[in-house]
């Protein structure tokens, strides 16, 4: 079925199509046409759902069985070809999103720019399970400066309670995990470069505050050892490869030791 260069019906819920949609049999929709082609989805709620979609995609038969498979439920693809090199103030996304919000909403109101839940069900078997973001420079590539994720928290009204650019919740009701943390770091190269400046690097601006502390950890309930009188604070690998231990001793306060052992 094709439909090309006509005027759209307007309606609630429609699709707008300007210059040219073709819906092939295969359950594929295609836009083609000059640069000013558009492709344009302008959703109306009729009914007071207490969920609402202004564009899904659902199905469980999608994902089939198999062998080295890979099924992307939808993909974004593009690139910027050599010939088509920008200056100044410019940058690219594949997926922009913009969300303003003007109404006097209640304090359990919750506005997200992005809403993502994977779940294995009862039944389910996975090998891992993640949210992956990734940026790569490739070989003869050029870019100073490399970053995988820029979170930012900015706060110009009247902020009640918290301020956090990142908040990492972990939630291992189990208890099955060999290893567990709330955040892991990893230096992953495999080409034997130099080691990295620091494993976590803490930095604020000239103008800025600064911080009443580098890491607050008064709400942690840490193990005890040697009947309840000693905590480790961190451990770390020396220069001759042992594991040292940096413990706070609750006999003698205002010090720490460094051990290569607790019980």
């Amino acid at each position: 079925m094709g439909s090309k260069f006509r005027e759209p019906d307007i309606r609630a819920n429609e699709l707008r199509v300007l210059n040219q949609l073709t819906v092939n049999s295969g359950a594929s929709m295609n836009v083609d046409g000059p640069e000013t082609t558009k492709f344009e989805i302008a959703p109306v709620p009729i009914t007071a759902d207490s969920y609402r979609y202004g564009l899904r995609v659902d199905s469980d038969v999608f994902f089939l069985a198999g062998a080295a498979l890979k099924h992307y439920m939808v993909q974004l693809s593009g690139d910027r070809e050599s010939g088509n090199a920008v200056t100044g103030d410019s940058n690219d996304a594949m997926l922009k999103i913009s969300h303003s919000n003007y109404a006097a909403n209640d304090a359990n109101f919750i506005d997200r720019g992005i809403n993502i839940g994977v779940t294995n069900r009862s039944g389910g078997t996975l090998g891992r399970m993640e949210n992956s973001f990734g940026v790569q420079s490739k070989g003869g590539a050029t870019t100073p400066i490399i970053i995988a994720g820029t979170f930012i928290a900015e706060n110009y009204g009247t902020n009640a309670t918290e301020c956090f650019a990142i908040d990492a919740i972990i939630r291992d009701e189990v208890g099955a995990g060999a290893l567990r943390a709330g955040i892991r770091v990893r230096n992953d190269d495999r080409s034997g470069v130099s080691a990295l400046d620091a494993m976590i690097l803490l930095d604020s601006h000239a103008s800025s505050g600064g911080a009443d502390m580098l890491i607050d950890g008064s709400a942690v309930e840490l193990t005890e050892y040697e009947s309840g009188t000693e905590v480790v604070i961190l451990s770390f690998q020396g220069a001759n490869g042992t594991t040292y231990l940096l413990v706070h001793d609750s006999d003698a306060p205002t010090a720490v030791e460094v051990k290569t052992t607790v019980s």
